[in-house]
């Protein structure tokens, strides 16, 4: 029996029918736009991640946060006074520029100097805020960054603190850069140089050989770079026929003579990488004193320019310590001033010592490498040649120096108070 009609039923009013298609097409819309606007923040990150990110790009993005989040920031420094909104961009603008600089040591130091002053005015939960973001920034110094960035671009004035700091970074960058640079054309001219100087026609003369020698000498040397360049099975082979080659080249009785001068031309053109391992050997040793500061910062500038003149104690002047940037040197003269570093400012030389060290002592490698294939072109042994077969780093605990400790004659005493 079929069912009987509902005549109960009532048929939705066009205007509803019409609103409801609205609604559903308005709740479309607002996903597109919502994608849409996901996708122009993930191109703005990524902006930022790029080496020329610029004020304007941290504002673009800033402009896509919640409006209710910037209102916030902008209404909160409307409050200040003009001294206060001016120490608080001096303070998250130098805060930021750690961060950009990579340096998030320094950034939580200066976060945990804001957080105490900040306490101390009383404001707990600015205080608390700020501990939150010190947080982040150990585990995620980047997200920390942007959280600055943002909140910088949102207040007025803070496009021209972005593009300070922003412009200081690169500079330090540039400035950090420039010994790495140096080292390495450096590394490829001294190659060049004991290349020249050891060509089998000049160093065979200066050894009295032979011409049957002298064409021996090319030969072998030819042979020698062949199996440097060459690799795996092939390299064994080439270098087997460089060895036989290479035998009897130069008399017994001139090898002295011809590992001296090789061995000499070592000790030149690595007496850079010398002096700067020693520095680094200071650098790491320096203890946690005022007194450990000034010699952290005095053998970092030795890194930088082995060949100053400035004296430890005595303050650093364009005169003296020409190689070595006008920043540094006012931190070490402030280091002399009795001026103690805080722990990120020590993990930032150090890190950047090692850097240096790392840099010098590839210099050193690719000298020893060409000067060993130099040697071996006329067999020669390299064990007469080089120092030890390969340099070690110096350790915080073993100081780079090797002055033998002084030696107390019989019978004396040294008076520990």
């Amino acid at each position: 029996m079929p069912a009987p009609i509902d005549y109960g039923v009532k048929f939705q009013d066009p205007l509803q029918s019409f609103l409801g298609a609205y609604q559903a097409g308005s709740a479309i819309q607002q996903a597109d736009v919502a994608q849409q606007q996901q996708k122009l923040i993930a191109e703005g990150y990524n902006k930022l991640r790029q080496p020329g990110a610029t004020a304007a790009d941290y504002a673009n993005l800033a402009m896509l946060l919640p409006e209710t989040q910037a209102k916030s920031i902008r209404e909160s420094f409307a409050m200040k006074s003009e001294e206060q909104k001016q120490n608080a961009l001096k303070d998250a603008g130098q805060i930021f520029s750690a961060f950009s600089s990579g340096q998030p040591d320094i950034a939580v130091d200066l976060l945990n100097t804001r957080i105490e002053a900040t306490r101390n005015s009383g404001d707990e939960g600015r205080a608390k805020f700020l501990e939150t973001w010190r947080d982040v920034a150990k585990v995620n110094p980047r997200a920390a960054q942007d959280f600055f960035g943002f909140n910088i671009a949102m207040m007025p004035g803070g496009d021209k603190v972005i593009e300070g700091a922003l412009k200081l970074t690169a500079e330090r960058r540039a400035e950090e850069k420039a010994p790495f640079e140096l080292t390495k054309a450096e590394s490829e001219a001294a190659i060049k140089s004991a290349e020249a100087k050891f060509a089998p026609e000049k160093f065979g003369a200066e050894l009295g050989l032979t011409k049957a020698q002298i064409d021996q000498a090319k030969a072998s040397a030819a042979a020698s770079r062949a199996s440097a360049a060459a690799s795996g099975a092939e390299a064994k082979r080439k270098t087997a026929e460089a060895q036989q080659m290479a035998s009897g080249v130069i008399p017994l009785d001139k090898r002295p003579e011809a590992e001296g001068k090789m061995r000499k031309e070592y000790s030149d053109q690595t007496k850079g990488y010398q002096e700067v391992k020693s520095a680094y050997g200071r650098v790491l040793s320096a203890e946690d004193t005022a007194v450990g500061d000034l010699s952290l910062i005095f053998g970092y500038m030795k890194m930088l320019d082995p060949g100053s003149v400035v004296r430890e104690g005595e303050f650093a002047t364009a005169q003296n310590s020409a190689g070595v940037p006008e920043r540094i040197q006012n931190v070490y003269n402030r280091a002399v001033r009795g001026e103690r570093l805080t722990p990120g400012q020590r993990k930032s030389f150090k890190g950047q010592a090692e850097k240096l060290y790392q840099s010098s002592k590839q210099h050193e490698n690719t000298v020893r490498s060409g000067i060993s294939r130099i040697a071996k072109g006329y067999g020669l042994s390299t064990e007469n040649i080089f120092y030890e077969p390969s340099e070690t780093a110096p350790t915080e605990s073993t100081p780079a120096s090797t002055t033998p400790a002084a030696v107390l004659p019989a019978g004396w005493k040294v008076n520990v108070r």
